[in-house]
């Protein structure tokens, strides 16, 4: 039986899996692959096409690669270090987790059940596609992780974002910054009234358009053309960039039956990361009902590790039957 097993490799996961290297725990991170949602970096020893131009890269300098250890370069540090500890990672999905006298068993994919004193689920969440825009859907940039990355391109441009969850409102104050107008179009009506808009409202360069869906998106000389509708009112609205965020769906299923889960399906926690299942954890997105950030992931992450270490410091030990 393992002390510890984290499912997921992204950043949380990985996060935790560091913390736990280094308290020389026996654990046991479950994943796909590493990386979660992260971009993978490009491999190194290749030649790309750039437009016409072929660009040989040999992989990142040693120096931008210690200046740049913010976010995604972070968790892919980690993975390269937990690449080289192979007894610590299973390459495989986990389908379940349950309780088993007072540890874990999780249920995997093709390699059996691994049993554990205790668990760190963080499995993550995949952003809510749109309902009507199918294969055009692509055409509305995911927020994701990256509102900062984005904001550096759109100085002067007019910027059309989708959705009421809070990383969409964030967004929408963040990108007003810089941008020239940013319209916010709000699909459930009843989020016209909330706090936030009110103050969003509040911006010149901010135009919230309450009740609107969008029912198609077409690219037109470069720029994102959105039709929208309220109602039988039909109009267009044509902007540099277009972003959507409709919200997550967590990777919470594995924990059917334990009562761990609340609104939208995400894992409940407490301050510590601790369900209401002792020697049951959750990190990053799959505890959060909005995307937020790789870094606040990692912390997310070396916190489970933490509450889950104290808790295998204090557990009673069961007596040996002789």
């Amino acid at each position: 039986m393992h002390d510890l097993v984290i499912i997921g490799g992204g950043a949380a996961g990985q996060a935790a899996a560091m913390y736990a290297r280094g308290k020389e725990l026996d654990f046991l991170l479950i994943a796909d692959r590493l990386g979660g949602r992260v971009e993978r970096p490009a491999p190194a020893d290749r030649d790309y096409l750039v437009g016409n131009i072929l660009v040989h890269y040999d992989g990142p300098d040693a120096d931008d690669e210690e200046n740049l250890l913010i976010g995604s370069s972070v968790v892919h540090r980690f993975a390269r270090q937990l690449r080289d500890q192979r007894d610590y990672i299973l390459q495989d999905r986990a389908r379940a987790v349950r309780r088993d006298g007072d540890g874990f068993v999780v249920d995997t994919e093709r390699s059996g059940p691994v049993a554990a004193c205790a668990v760190i689920v963080a499995t993550g969440a995949t952003p809510r596609r749109h309902p009507h825009l199918n294969g055009n859907a692509a055409l509305l940039t995911e927020l994701g992780h990256g509102t900062t990355q984005h904001r550096s391109t759109l100085t002067g441009k007019h910027v059309a974002i989708v959705g009421e969850t809070a990383q969409a409102l964030h967004s929408a104050a963040e990108f007003a910054a810089s941008a020239l107008q940013v319209y916010l179009l709000l699909p459930g009506a009843g989020a016209a009234d909330r706090s936030e808009v009110a103050l969003l409202r509040q911006r010149p360069n901010i135009a919230v358009l309450p009740g609107y869906q969008v029912v198609d998106v077409v690219t037109e000389r470069a720029r994102r053309v959105l039709v929208i509708r309220r109602g039988d009112e039909v109009s267009r609205l044509v902007v540099d960039a277009a972003f959507a965020d409709l919200g997550y769906e967590p990777a919470s299923g594995l924990l059917h039956g334990l009562g761990v889960t609340g609104a939208g399906g995400f894992v409940r926690v407490d301050r510590d990361h601790a369900t209401s299942v002792p020697g049951l954890f959750a990190a990053g997105d799959v505890t959060m009902p909005a995307g937020e950030q790789v870094l606040t992931a990692i912390g997310d992450g070396a916190r489970a590790a933490r509450s889950a270490h104290f808790y295998l410091l204090t557990r009673p030990v069961q007596p040996v039957m002789r």
